[in-house]
Order: structure tokens, then sequence, then C-alpha cells
């Protein structure tokens, strides 16, 4: 019996969040025409490897969550702290470029969620080029001030196995 009332109970939960996720194409396109600048942005920002200007569009709160292979890392300042380190506080020489167009799930007008594959070249310390690929997912909301990834999920591609 509980087993039923569990189950009825994320059926409750879950029913309407799934109805709430069918967006009208306008609604869809509307969002994704929004967030394509932000990604711009981003992108030139880790090229540049600016973490204040690359950080920006994220959610400038304790809330804000970045998991990065595992390691949960919360609030915007620790996040801003570890990017800083990632970077080399600006000396990085590492470039990301799309690996494809990113995926945009429009939840509705204000909210998504956006799955971005990236290749990130490098030089190593014995000077040769180095190539990767990671995966980013981001929930997007928009707030009075534009558009605030809440919460982030990255990962390393592993190397395929020969």
């Amino acid at each position: 019996m509980k087993r039923m009332l569990n189950a009825v109970a994320v059926l409750y939960l879950l029913v309407p969040a799934l109805a709430g996720a069918q967006t009208s194409p306008a609604t869809t396109r509307s969002v994704q025409k929004q967030l394509e600048p932000v990604f711009a942005e981003m992108l030139a920002a880790a090229n540049a490897h600016d973490t204040d200007r690359f950080m920006a569009p994220y959610l400038r709160r304790s809330s804000f969550i970045f998991v990065f292979n595992g390691a949960i890392i919360k609030g915007w300042e620790a996040a801003r702290a570890q990017q800083l380190k990632w970077w080399n506080n600006g000396k990085s020489d590492v470039v990301y470029a799309y690996s494809s167009a990113p995926e945009v799930t429009v939840l509705g007008p204000d909210a998504a969620v956006v799955t971005q594959p990236l290749s990130a070249t490098r030089t190593l310390p014995d000077g040769k080029k180095s190539t990767g690929e990671i995966v980013a997912t981001t929930v997007w909301q928009k707030f009075p001030e534009g558009w605030r990834g809440v919460q982030v999920h990255e990962s390393t591609v592993p190397a395929p196995q020969h």
C-alpha cells in the first residue's frame, strides 16, 4: 500500500510538470532566439578566459549549483573561484568550440534546459596539443534582469576505447 501511495505521489508531481513541458513552436523559437546571444557571449568569454564575463549569465546567488565531473560546487562565488583556477587566472590557452549545435528543451517562456557539446583544445606541458570533449547541461531561468543559468552540469567525455 505504501509503495502504491508513493507511486501516486510521484505521478501527482510529474504529470503537471510533463504537461507544462509542452510549449508552442512560437514560444520555443522565442526562447531559443533569446538564449542564442547569451551562448555566443559565453563562448567568446570562455575563449578570452575572462571569468567574470563568462560567469555573468549565471545566477549570482548562493543557491547556484555547478557540477563538474561529479564534484558539486555550491554558490556563484565558489564557482567563480574554481573557474579562475581552471583558467589559470586568465592565462590558459584552451580554445572551445561547439562540437554540434546546442540542444535546447524549452519548458516554458521563462525556463529551458540546454545541452552543449564542446571541444576543448589546449597545449600540454610538453608542448603538444590536446583536444578533449566536454558536455555542459544548464538549467536556464528568465529573471527580470535576463536569462540566468541556475544549475550547470559539465563533464568530460572519455576518449574512445580502441
